[in-house]
């Protein structure tokens, strides 16, 4: 702290000149060379991998220790094992979770391309710390998130499901389907359905316990985690828990990177016609309105101007520097906190399982389980300002002597006055949420028929608290202090007037001249704790039931058919102060609603040939589903699909849909809640810390979505070990549910002059901006296409005169289109990544190579962001300088080895960010700028983690 001074459609093989491809170039080279000399994997060799994006039924084999259910739930269809979907499914096996040492479930997101990075790292409005599945950057509401299959309630008011509460000791696999599959899951699934599979029986106990440390020294990271079971006949009993802290709170002026007091500097030069732009990434930038003891904000003629307040209020010359806007400045004698902002939050989470089988008969099981997390994030916030906004009259209680004397003089009766009080201490935007989902259920087969039933009830509980906010009508009426006529002492204005109404006893006048001058009595009158507290309920039932009907000339016809029953509710509350929206900041207005859901599907997979001079295989498949929601009614989604191989090394796939997502009970039922950000008025290029209202919308209708994917897998014979993919995927969302971006709604009033937009605007008598209406509305298309790649090979090898083998896999993901139409403008989100408002960069791909022979295990990974645009509403060289819209990609380098030197105990570690690559420098305008705005690149930099495995 200081204290003191892209044009959509373009051909692809343009996009391959772009120099930032070399790294992806490097993964195919890397993992294609050794594809020419190769024999099968030995038998039994427990790293072999399965096929690229559409995996059998088939889970890894279990260790000796850990036995239970080899099926995995997702396979991008309900048919079960036997059947190859024509839907891509990429999958994570439990070696590589152990193999990557990862802490966290939301840690997997940078193994998979084709996801989101997308943990809330800061925006007060949302719960910071969580992590929600987003696959193709289309939103977390419409990734269905499954564990063992069935749905999770969410776990915030705000939707969606954080990934932190899964144990981690128990998981056995991912496997994300990646496109439509709503037919299949249900709603939600538009861009997919992300599973976890948990082991389902464990015998012995075994215990996983790692310590982690940035390079700075800093970001430590404790985690155990711990499974036992035992079997008694035909009973299992399986238990787990995990237990994960990060020391977070980071402050960005630890690393070089975020030094220098970058922000995105709104240009009060700027012309149309002197070939200035708008805006740029400036450093050394200070409060031109603020000061700790307070400064003066007055036109330059006033003879006011250019006052600060020092030690026991003592003015002061205050310094401007050049050029000066309405919140920065660049030099002169201001100050800035930007240095001790936060990288990351503080996590501390605890998850515990349970889980009972009883074996009823062979083909019977009967099981009840039990899953509880509690999730507690801290993160820091600005102190408490007023950037130029406080009124200070001249008869004011504390105003030194010389200015009040030249106020009398010149005959000023009040001026306006800038202040960050640091007496106030950092606001603090903490949560505790607490899931609990309990279940019970039966499973078995009948014959070649297999079957299952559940009930399940969810009760999440979320509580919000912002320490250190400020209770406005509290502050203001302190700060307006007079000397009392008849005590001579200082009192609140509002018990010295002639009004009685308005007397308040218990108001503490304000001291805000000179740093440290506000008491602790001032403090305990205006300062608190704002919060806001929900419960979500889930309550559901379901039935599937699978098998085979009948059979063709081309092999067995599969059949699946099921029902669920689902409920869920929200009641939240808030705070007195909050429902009247009386705090500085986060006034979060409570609301409560319900959603019931009744659901019915059927699925089928017809061979049409098989063993055929023209077809070693072609099935044609198809699902349907009808949803009726309390909330809207009755809706069908469908999904058609083909699978043909010509001949055993070759299948092409493809699949059609309609896939639908009804509104959640927050987008339908949140109440109207305040956020401040800034905003650029395209009029005035001023910009300014703007009241936007966000909130549900009753009459959102269901959005639906038409997918189309096709692909190619290749698992050549002649080559064996090596596998690989490529699908093309193209999803149109009508009528998508969204809040379009407050600054693209002035743009588009504004400068597009769209009446439309104008309407959600609200502006004051001198037409400046006071508040932007932000709620959710049915837009009218979200488009997203583009190329997932996998490639993936395995080799035996023998070194040193022992047996292993060498694995290696490349996921990639291309993304040709991303963008977002409402009242028929279209916003592009691809590339727009700097600013996080949903983007996606155009490339992203992960590149693993790994060893294991005997007690060794070794392996190296590459990750690859692209870059894109600082904002791809930005017109290059008016909006901003051409070269500071550009982001630069980033690729990291990962290694991690582990050593067993026992059966029962093994050694582990591993290195992030091996070559400490910074982020870009990518900054946001408001009061406490973020260096790095961006969530998908790593901003600890490179980090050790050291641990050990027990099991007996």
């Amino acid at each position: 702290m200081r204290k003191s001074p892209s044009v959509p459609g373009r051909a692809l093989s343009a996009r391959f000149r772009d120099p930032s491809l070399a790294v992806i170039a490097l993964m195919l080279s890397a993992t294609a060379a050794p594809a020419f000399a190769q024999t099968a994997p030995a038998a039994g060799d427990p790293n072999s991998v399965s096929p690229p994006q559409d995996a059998p039924a088939t889970a890894p084999e279990a260790t000796a220790q850990e036995t239970g259910d080899k099926e995995i739930v997702v396979t991008g269809s309900r048919l079960g094992a036997g059947f190859t979907a024509p839907t891509p499914v990429t999958t994570i096996a439990p070696e590589q979770i152990k193999d990557r040492a990862l802490a966290s479930v939301a840690e997997l997101a940078y193994d998979i391309p084709q996801l989101r990075i997308n943990q809330n790292i800061g925006k007060s409005s949302e719960p910071v710390g969580q992590n929600v599945a987003d696959l193709r950057a289309l939103g977390g509401a419409r990734t269905l998130l499954l564990l063992d299959g069935r749905r999770l309630a969410a776990t915030s008011p705000f939707g969606g499901v954080d990934t932190n509460i899964f144990p981690l000791s128990l998981i056995s696999g991912v496997e994300v389907v990646t496109g439509g599959a709503s037919a299949a899951y249900g709603s939600d699934a538009v861009a997919g359905v992300v599973n976890f599979s948990l082991q389902k029986k464990v015998e012995g106990v075994k215990i996983d316990a790692s310590y982690g440390i940035s390079n700075y020294n800093d970001f430590n990271r404790p985690v155990i985690s711990a499974a036992a079971g035992k079997t008694f006949g035909r009973l299992n009993i399986t238990v787990a828990g995990d237990f994960y802290r990060n020391t977070g709170q980071t402050a960005v002026g630890t690393r070089d990177w975020g030094r220098g007091r970058p922000v995105l500097f709104n240009n009060p030069n700027y012309t149309a016609t002197n070939g200035q732009t708008k805006n740029y990434i400036a450093y050394d930038a200070l409060y031109s309105r603020m000061t700790f003891g307070g400064v003066t904000v007055v036109p330059s003629t006033s003879p006011l101007y250019g006052i600060q307040f020092g030690v026991n209020g003592t003015p002061q010359p205050f310094v401007y520097g050049n050029p000066v806007n309405t919140t920065f400045m660049l030099g002169g004698s201001g100050v800035s906190i930007e240095d001790d902002g936060n990288i990351l939050p503080h996590i501390t989470r605890y998850s515990g399982y349970g889980r009972a089988t009883y074996d009823l008969t062979d083909g019977i099981s009967l099981w009840a389980e039990g899953l509880w997390s509690r999730v507690e994030v801290l993160s820091d916030l600005a102190p408490n300002y007023d950037n130029g906004t406080l009124t200070i009259q001249r008869d004011n209680a504390f105003l030194p002597v010389s200015i009040a004397a030249t106020m009398a003089a010149n005959n000023i009766k009040s001026f306006a006055f800038g202040r960050m009080n640091l007496e106030d201490g950092n606001s603090q935007n903490n949560s505790v949420s607490r899931a609990l989902r309990y279940a019970v259920g039966a499973e078995g087969k009948i014959g070649d028929w297999s079957w299952d039933v559940h009930v399940q009830r969810s009760d999440n509980h979320f509580r919000q608290e912002s320490v250190n906010n400020r209770i406005q009508s509290r502050w203001f009426q302190g700060v307006d202090s007079v000397i009392s006529p008849i005590t001579g002492q200082p009192v609140c204005r509002i018990n010295a007037d002639a009004s009685t109404t308005n007397d308040n006893p218990a108001c503490v006048p304000i001291n805000v001249f000179g740093a440290g001058s506000i008491s602790q009595q001032a403090l305990a009158w205006y300062r608190g704790t704002s919060w806001y507290d929900a419960r979500m309920t889930q309550n559901t039932a379901g039935a599937n039931l699978s098998g085979s009907p009948f059979k063709t000339w081309a092999g067995p016809v599969k059949l699946a058919v099921g029902a669920e029953y689902r409920k869920e509710t929200i009641k939240s509350i808030s705070d007195p102060i909050s429902v009247i929206s009386g705090w500085r900041s986060i006034n979060q207005q409570p609301f409560s609603g319900e959603l019931t859901v009744k659901e019915v599907y059927a699925e089928t997979a017809i061979p049409l040939a098989q063993d055929t001079p023209f077809a070693k295989n072609l099935e044609v498949s198809g699902a349907v589903r009808y949803a009726d929601y309390s909330s809207s009614g009755g809706v069908t989604t469908w999904k058609i699909g083909f699978n043909y191989s010509p001949i055993s090394d070759v299948r092409f796939r493809g699949t059609i849909s309609r896939d639908i997502r009804a509104a959640n009970i927050n987008e339908l039922y949140a109440g109207q809640n305040q956020v401040i950000n800034s905003i650029s008025d395209p009029r005035t290029n001023v910009t300014a810390n703007t009241l936007q209202l966000t909130g549900g919308n009753r009459n959102l209708n269901p959005e639906k979505a038409d997918t189309k994917a096709i692909g190619l897998v290749l698992q050549p014979s002649f080559i064996p070990g090596l596998n690989a993919s490529i699908d093309y995927y193209s999803i149109k969302i009508n009528g998508a549910i969204t809040a379009i971006a407050p600054q693209t709604i002035v743009n588009n009033c504004f400068t597009l002059k769209i009446d439309s937009f104008c309407s959600l605007i609200t502006q004051n008598a001198s037409n400046q901006i006071t508040s932007i209406q932000a709620t959710l509305i049915n837009a009218q298309t979200i488009e997203a296409a583009g190329i997932d790649f996998e490639l993936s090979y395995r080799r035996p090898v023998t070194w040193f005169g022992t047996t292993g083998s060498i694995g290696s896999r490349l996921l990639v993901n291309y993304v040709d289109k991303l963008q977002l139409t409402a009242s028929n403008v279209t916003t592009v989100l691809l590339g727009d990544i700097a600013t996080d408002p949903g983007g996606q960069p155009r490339w992203k791909g992960n590149f693993d190579l790994t060893y294991s022979g005997g007690p060794l295990r070794l392996g190296a990974y590459v990750r690859y962001i692209g870059g894109g645009k600082f904002r791809t509403i930005y017109v290059d060289n008016v909006d901003l300088p051409a070269s500071q819209n550009r982001v630069k990609g980033r690729a990291y380098v990962d290694l991690s080895a582990s050593y067993k030197i026992t059966k029962n105990i093994e050694l582990y570690g591993k290195i992030d960010n091996l070559l400490n690559q910074d982020p870009p420098v990518a900054p946001n305008s408001i009061i406490a700028p973020t260096v790095s705005n961006s969530q998908m690149y790593d901003k600890i930099g490179r980090y050790y983690v050291g641990g050990v495995r027990v099991r007996f």
